[in-house]
């Protein structure tokens, strides 16, 4: 048995009940899709993640990864599952089905990626990088690139890594120095790249590196960024290797956690021989990844989630078995186990409610990007809620999915601290979550200036309109409390909009930059209270009629759990978003010296 677990009736009642996939029946593409293709989809999933990828969880993180002469070693058997994932077909599971792929939405892949990452993170990120790369090509290469590469990708013949930072180059990607010569029909690349996951290991057969750099004409800064080709091996026609492309890793590095996936240096060109071919326009390279970044971060979120989902269930499963202390009752004193004692069941009850909620805000983003692409109705608006909810779902899912599994190991105490048990380990390889694809930081800043400040706040008003309309659906009901405090957390987060739309608009910029990270941090909990209500509402529906006994405790204890968190964690940010309208700002007043 792994130390793997998952949450299956919360992850069906996502997927079947509230918001389900008859929501896909408004589609062009998706609307033949069918509840036994899913059931066949996740059953699969479940396989592999409990019995092949799990089983690898502990080898990869104590054996780790190592650079011997040049090439990268990987733990003991993580060959065999490349082999074993590929033949599933998941790494082409969006794709379309002209190069390979199974053509299915993003619904669907979510609950796959939850089980990948909750399994083994440091695996799951070789797939999920060579769809991000090979969704680069399809969109913007020419139909040359894209039947050189994409098949051979989507089958895991080959994978697929993105080069953006350089030694001087990490959030500030702009400042990149790695040079595109033009000769020909392609570029000459040389320069190194800097914490390139899975940038280098021989499970494929050839890696499809697609790096940003600039070409002798471009503009400084992020303007003068393309985007390009990189394959490690060049090869002819039929996919088979003709030489060496001159591209070779330099170093891994020694991580705190995600250790069977080797971060890697990767130097381009050393003997000025490395070949690349450009991806649609130049300079136009940020935007093309912008459009992957969306996808990356929801992922990212899933990540998050996904481990903070295993660290809460393998809390709560040693938290009902472990037998410390006492309770006292009517009969006097007796043995109890630690779920017993109040601040146990305090810490169980947040962690379930944040997993609850970040999952909830993750499978509807999911389905906002299937209907934004292939819906029937208004793409626009599920566009706009895709694009706000994009940065949220990545912080939320990551940052607290870190403080779920700090709380798991407080829930185990000292054995938390210990090795035998798994959630040290989802802490360490978590953290990272928060880093990659853009550090929260980040995400904030683009939550802010770009999805709300830039459009004058349309997204947020999409949004709003939805919470607005929840909330006088619920008058009346037994969650007209909740409804009214999350409209009024809601109401407060769009005043802190107004506010930094002021403070923005009259040289105040800085002010905005200081406040985002605690504003996004609570929009998080709003927009988590809303996705919970919404299926709160469904679940009180459900127990208008005659559910099964164990339907009846299922929702029975959803609606539990957001009454908690919205009385919990949404009405705290309400205070700490009026905070934010009102703490003065230290500003240039601040020292550090």
């Amino acid at each position: 048995m792994t130390h793997y677990q998952i949450n299956e009736r919360d992850m069906m009642f996502n997927l079947k009940e509230c918001p389900g996939l008859q929501a896909l029946a408004d589609t062009d593409g998706y609307e033949d899709t069918s509840e036994e293709t899913l059931d066949l989809i996740f059953e699969q999933a479940k396989k592999f993640a409990t019995e092949v990828l799990a089983e690898h969880f502990v080898v990869g993180d104590r054996q780790g990864c190592e650079l011997v002469d040049g090439e990268v070693k990987l733990p003991e058997g993580f060959d065999n599952v490349w082999e074993q994932y590929a033949e599933t077909g998941m790494v082409g599971i969006n794709a379309d089905a002209e190069f390979g792929g199974a053509n299915l939405p993003h619904f669907f892949s979510s609950p796959v990626a939850e089980m990948e990452c909750g399994s083994n993170v440091s695996f799951s990120m070789l797939p999920l990088l060579t769809r991000g790369a090979a969704r680069l090509i399809y969109t913007f290469g020419t139909q040359e690139l894209k039947e050189k590469y994409l098949e051979n990708m989507y089958s895991g013949e080959w994978s697929g890594t993105m080069c953006l930072t350089e030694p001087g180059a990490g959030s500030d990607v702009g400042a990149g120095l790695t040079k595109a010569v033009p000769e020909g029909d392609h570029f000459k690349i040389s320069g190194t790249k800097i914490f390139i996951t899975w940038g280098d290991h021989e499970l494929t057969k050839n890696i499809v590196h697609l790096v940003l750099a600039r070409t002798p004409d471009a503009p400084p800064g992020s303007k003068g960024l393309s985007l390009f080709v990189v394959p490690k091996y060049l090869t002819d026609d039929e996919g088979n290797v003709i030489r060496s492309n001159d591209v070779t890793c330099g170093n891994i590095e020694h991580k705190m956690g995600i250790k069977a996936s080797p971060t890697c240096v990767i130097n381009f060109g050393t003997d000025d021989d490395c070949i690349g071919w450009l991806i649609g326009e130049p300079n136009k390279g940020m935007s093309q990844m912008f459009q992957m970044m969306n996808d990356a971060r929801l992922e990212v979120g899933i990540q998050g989630m996904a481990q903070a989902s295993a660290a809460y269930l393998s809390a709560l499963g040693y938290a009902k078995e472990r037998a410390q202390g006492s309770i006292r009752t009517a009969e006097g004193a007796r043995p109890a186990k630690i779920i017993e004692h109040p601040d146990v069941r305090r810490m169980l009850l947040r962690m379930r409610a944040i997993v609850e909620a970040s999952r909830a805000m993750i499978y509807h983003m999911s389905l906002y990007m299937d209907l934004a692409h292939h819906g029937k109705g208004d793409r626009e608006r599920y566009r706009a809620l895709s694009e706000l909810l994009t940065p949220v779902v990545k912080s939320y899912g990551s940052d607290q999915g870190f403080r779920v599994t700090e709380m798991a190991i407080q829930t185990y105490g000292g054995y938390g601290f210990c090795q035998e048990y798994p959630v040290e380990q989802y802490m360490r390889d978590i953290k990272i979550a928060s880093i990659y694809e853009g550090t929260n930081g980040i995400q904030a800043l683009d939550l802010v200036f770009r999805k709300i400040l830039m459009n004058k706040g349309a997204h947020l008003k999409v949004w709003l309109g939805d919470v607005a309309a929840l909330c006088g659906e619920l008058k009346g009901t037994r969650l007209e409390a909740q409804a009214d405090a999350l409209g009024k957390a809601a109401q407060t987060a769009a005043a802190v909009a107004t506010k930094f739309g002021e403070w923005a608009a009259t040289g105040k910029a800085e002010a905005v930059q200081y406040r985002a990270t605690d504003f996004q941090e609570h929009l998080g909990h709003v927009m988590g209270g809303y996705f919970l209500l919404r299926q709160a509402q469904y679940a009180a529906k459900c127990l208008e009629g005659q559910p099964s006994p164990a339907d009846q405790h299922f929702y029975e204890q959803k609606i539990v759990t957001t009454d908690y968190f919205i009385g919990d964690q949404v009405v705290q940010s309400v205070s700490a978003l009026q905070h934010l309208m009102q703490v003065p700002f230290p500003g240039t007043d601040v020292s550090f010296d």
